[in-house]
């Protein structure tokens, strides 16, 4: 038996949360694995995710800053309750939380996957992820190549498997330009260069704004998704007078028709460890320019797409119209197909489930 709990540290819809929710979905084990978050209210997080109601069992923890003893023994009466083997914990919080269970829980399995490795540049954050993997027995996994050779620079741990994150290839497919972008009151007639990221600091927004300074008139920037700089980041636009050319979607549930909107996707992020939208705007079959942070250049080629220094925000401008005129047919879309999709990235999981016990 594989009852599979995926630990989280909080319900917000981002790349981790949809790519942990896309297993919970695919896995064969999918009817007894449960998903749990350490933050947050189970209620609220049902209304504004309502996918999470198809899960057999999901719950927020409601955890509070610092360290919780009574989220500890919260866990451990849902893993007796649900009868869960196997902890797979998402993160540096949740990879504490899921040790702390296995002290009071040996039997239950442990596996980490690491999305990305910035965090450990944080001494006390190095040193907990140092102290979990020595004091218990846990299985590391990272999403990509260069997050792997990160967590042995920094800790001399050695990853004992890379599974890249994948995507639901069948949802992310090319739709009609013109329909999409009636759908979401996007102008026609224009190209249009999207981003999808939180807004928040260190996710390229104020780079993307810049270029727009250098593009012509006809170059319009458009963003889903919302975040606490959202305020700071309109004005900003509004003080170079870019405002007409610039496009704040806020959250986006048609994610889809948003990448099918766009002529370019770009994401100029500070650090990354594989982001699953590069992957759903290439399977949109959207060429990309991105940062070459993380494991980015690991699934980003010539044929589908642009990479950039994270020093080169003065060349973005020259990317973007390199971008715009990028033709290859269908051959972003099956690079994103041979790469990032989501039944791959699920079968190994599954296999890993079950070796574990073994």
């Amino acid at each position: 038996m594989n009852n599979v709990l995926q630990l989280i540290q909080h319900p917000l819809v981002g790349g981790l949360e949809k790519m942990v929710l896309t297993l919970c979905q695919q896995s064969k084990f999918s009817n007894k694995m449960a998903l749990v978050a350490l933050e947050g209210s189970t209620n609220r997080a049902l209304s504004a995710w309502p996918a999470l109601k198809e899960l057999s069992h999901f719950e927020c923890l409601d955890k509070q800053p610092g360290i919780s003893y009574q989220t500890v023994k919260k866990l451990i009466k849902l893993i007796d309750e649900w009868g869960i083997d196997t902890i797979h914990s998402h993160h540096v919080g949740p990879l504490f939380y899921g040790a702390m269970v296995k002290m009071h829980r040996p039997h239950v399995k442990h596996i980490h996957t690491m999305h990305d490795a910035w965090y450990l540049n944080n001494f006390k954050q190095r040193l907990l992820t140092k102290l979990v993997h020595s004091l218990t027995k846990v299985t590391i996994v990272t999403d990509a190549n260069a997050v792997a050779s990160e967590l042995t620079h920094q800790t001399s741990i050695k990853a004992d498997y890379v599974v890249h994150n994948g995507i639901d290839t069948q949802l992310f497919r090319p739709f009609s330009k013109y329909l999409a972008r009636c759908r979401l009151g996007l102008p026609s007639g224009i190209k249009l260069v999207g981003c999808a990221a939180r807004v928040e600091k260190g996710k390229g927004h104020i780079a993307l704004i810049d270029s727009l300074k250098s593009l012509p008139d006809h170059v319009h920037l458009v963003f889903a998704g919302d975040g606490s700089q959202r305020e700071f980041y309109t004005k900003y636009g509004i003080e170079k007078s870019l405002q007409d050319r610039i496009h704040w979607l806020g959250k986006v549930d048609a994610m889809p028709l948003f990448y099918s909107a766009i002529d370019v996707f770009c994401l100029f992020s500070e650090r990354e460890g594989l982001p699953l939208t590069l992957l759903e705007a290439m399977a949109c079959n959207i060429p990309v320019i991105a940062s070459d942070v993380g494991g980015v250049k690991e699934i980003v080629s010539k044929q589908s797409g642009i990479l950039l220094n994270i020093n080169m925000a003065h060349c973005l401008p020259d990317a973007i119209q390199r971008g715009l005129s990028l033709q290859n047919g269908t051959k972003v879309r099956a690079h994103a197909l041979e790469l990032g999709c989501s039944k791959k990235m699920t079968k190994r999981y599954d296999y890993l489930y079950e070796s574990i016990k073994s």
